[in-house]
């Protein structure tokens, strides 16, 4: 008998030790005990090919620390997915896969209280246009690439970009449009559509979600982690060594010459292919299978625009302007 007595006081007392080891903590800013502040703010950004760096705000101190909730696809949360201290506002999430998506939401807690999620994040390690179009992609030094051509025929916004055929359509027009080579359906599936300069500039999106056409700057990155001294890329004409060799890919499609066979044709996984153009002054078509072009978003002034082109006799890269007339391949690169 003295044993239940005993047991019954010991578990009244544990009773009021948990009791009391919840009570309201001292929060720097006054809010009622039923709402514990929700984190703030949940973002994050890319590391590389399958990483990120996930981070939040909160300002109240007391708590006794963060739940990270996970979804993946079209799979069920994981509520209780990680948990952090409450001095810890940020967290390196590694081993994501390309072609997944995934969700993230956070809650602050204190003993058994919640408080309710933060915005939802998707991540994607894909790269999908507004017309579904789903594109290979590839690390090069800090920068996740497209590695192929774009061929998407609406801006982000649903509005159609014109497709012009007419060859007096094309170089009388000042707004954006695309065309396929030789007006032959089939060469966007292999080297995807030729786009105006103006296309590429128009505010409505023309890359996918979470990318964008790079920067000249951008180029220069990618061309420097290939081997470009910091003068050849800010240098006009054909820079470089063997880069263009190193960017260029699927040799079967490039004229025998000396960019296909460098020994390092194709080392870097853009895969660029010798796309062509379309002249900005009679609308003829050009070039397919000895060179590819790509735009950059860089405006030089009110007619030219910085772009970049590949030689299959040459392993070097060209820089150099052209009118926004031009018809040339686009390539993206992530946010």
């Amino acid at each position: 008998m003295k044993k239940s007595y005993r047991l019954i006081a010991f578990l009244i007392l544990l009773s009021f030790l948990l009791l009391i080891s919840c009570t309201k903590p001292e929060f720097n800013n006054p809010f009622d005990w039923d709402e514990i502040p929700i984190p703030q703010n949940l973002n994050f950004n890319y590391v590389n090919i399958n990483t990120i760096n996930i981070f939040w705000n909160y300002d109240y101190a007391g708590i006794d620390g963060f739940v990270l909730a996970r979804k993946v696809g079209n799979g069920s949360w994981n509520d209780n997915y990680l948990t952090f201290s409450s001095d810890t506002y940020s967290h390196t999430e590694s081993g994501l896969q390309v072609g997944e998506s995934y969700y993230y939401r956070i809650r602050a807690y204190y003993c058994n209280y919640n408080s309710d999620y933060s915005n939802e994040i998707l991540v994607s390690f894909n790269c999908v246009d507004i017309d579904g179009n789903e594109y290979q992609i590839v690390q090069i030094g800090n920068q996740i690439w497209m590695a192929e051509n774009l061929k998407v025929t609406h801006y982000n916004n649903g509005d159609p970009i014109p497709h012009l055929t007419d060859d007096d359509d094309w170089i009388s027009t000042t707004s954006g449009a695309y065309c396929v080579y030789n007006n032959e359906p089939s060469n966007a599936d292999i080297y995807g559509n030729l786009y105006n300069w103006y296309a590429v500039e128009d505010p409505r999106g023309l890359a996918p979600e979470g990318w964008h056409v790079p920067e000249d700057e951008e180029i220069m990155e990618l061309e420097m982690y290939l081997g470009m001294t910091y003068e050849e890329a800010h240098d006009t004409g054909w820079r470089g060594t063997n880069e263009g060799s190193k960017l260029a890919g699927n040799a079967d499609l490039w004229t025998d010459g000396a960019l296909e066979n460098d020994p390092e044709f194709g080392s870097s996984g853009f895969d660029f292919l010798p796309g062509g153009y379309r002249y900005h002054g009679n609308g003829n078509f050009g070039h397919l299978g000895y060179y590819g072009y790509f735009w950059s978003a860089t405006e030089y002034d009110t007619y030219d625009t910085w772009r970049r082109g590949l030689n299959y006799d040459g392993t070097q890269v060209y820089r150099f302007l052209n009118y926004k007339l031009f018809g040339f391949s686009v390539r993206c690169v992530r946010d």
